[in-house]
């Protein structure tokens, strides 16, 4: 069966970079069902009113988001996959989200902006306010993230771990894609809390704190390690200290990933909870694109 994507388009220079990530997919092309769905905001302060026709006000929009879709479905169209399309009038996180979880989609793919540590948020972000609300795993990509080579052929991911259960969703996903994502090499990465006063420390007292260390990361990947050896799934542990979204960027970079998949705590429509996690900080900002499990 074919995995249903919603690829949100909204004419944006990250919503085309999306659109190129979708149009280098080198696996089976039978194995997506792609949907490209433009969602245009109503001015509700315009209306109602008797000197404007609120039809067509709509009709504008209609055509607008038509107008949008356009370099997007071309880009697709040329990499031979040919989405459905659609327009559809309200609030663009509350339709995609609502659009993903009626047709059962396994993943939602939407461009994002800003590097800065709040910055797309701050600015009321569509594609982070789908993540938060959205049921359906939801890659972000950036108008400069680093693509994918070979997208549905193989691919490397950094998953990042902390012990939580939310986390490990991260892992089941990866196993439930793998038909069509192609052969996937999982880097595994927990980072753990630095002491204070580090080089004040005894030298026999730091080593024992990096042995606890090495321990905790074990017990915190140990399920997601055993699901991997399971399913035959090449996998490496990386492990670091300190801050947690910046050594995360990091061990992307160096360790070739081309994908970080992460999970999050479910808050749902609450997103203004998460404005300090972790997964959101990631998000904002990684070289390469980032899904966020809920």
């Amino acid at each position: 069966m074919a995995a249903t994507i919603i690829a949100a388009v909204d004419g944006s220079a990250a919503a085309l970079q999306a659109a190129r990530l979708l149009a280098g997919y080198r696996g089976d092309p039978q194995r997506l069902a792609l949907i490209a769905l433009n969602v245009q905001p109503r001015p509700l302060t315009l209306w109602p009113g008797p000197a404007i026709d609120a039809r067509k006000v709509d009709d504008a929009l209609l055509a607008q988001g038509s107008r949008e879709l356009e370099p997007a479905c071309k880009l697709l169209a040329e990499a031979g996959l040919v989405p459905q399309t659609g327009v559809r009038l309200g609030v663009p996180a509350v339709w995609i989200a609502e659009e993903a979880a009626r047709r059962s989609a396994a993943l939602i793919v939407i461009g994002t902006r800003g590097h800065g540590p709040v910055g797309g948020f701050a600015l009321g972000s569509v594609a982070l306010r789908v993540a938060h609300r959205a049921q359906t795993p939801t890659l972000l990509v950036q108008a400069d993230s680093r693509l994918p080579q070979n997208l549905g052929r193989s691919l490397r991911v950094l998953v990042p771990l902390d012990g939580s259960s939310h986390a490990a969703r991260a892992v089941g996903f990866l196993l439930a894609a793998r038909e069509w994502l192609g052969e996937i090499r999982v880097d595994l990465a927990h980072v753990r809390s630095a002491p204070g006063l580090w080089d004040t420390l005894p030298a026999d007292e730091r080593r024992l704190l990096e042995e606890w260390g090495s321990t905790e990361a074990e017990q915190a990947t140990r399920d997601a390690r055993a699901l991997l050896y399971v399913a035959g799934v090449p996998h490496d542990l990386e492990e670091a200290a300190g801050d947690a979204p910046g050594h995360i960027v990091r061990l992307a970079g160096v360790s070739g990933s081309e994908l970080i998949v992460m999970g999050t705590r479910g808050l749902g429509a609450v997103h203004h909870a998460l404005i300090g996690s972790v997964a959101l900080k990631v998000a904002l900002a990684s070289p390469v694109p980032v899904v966020l499990v809920p």
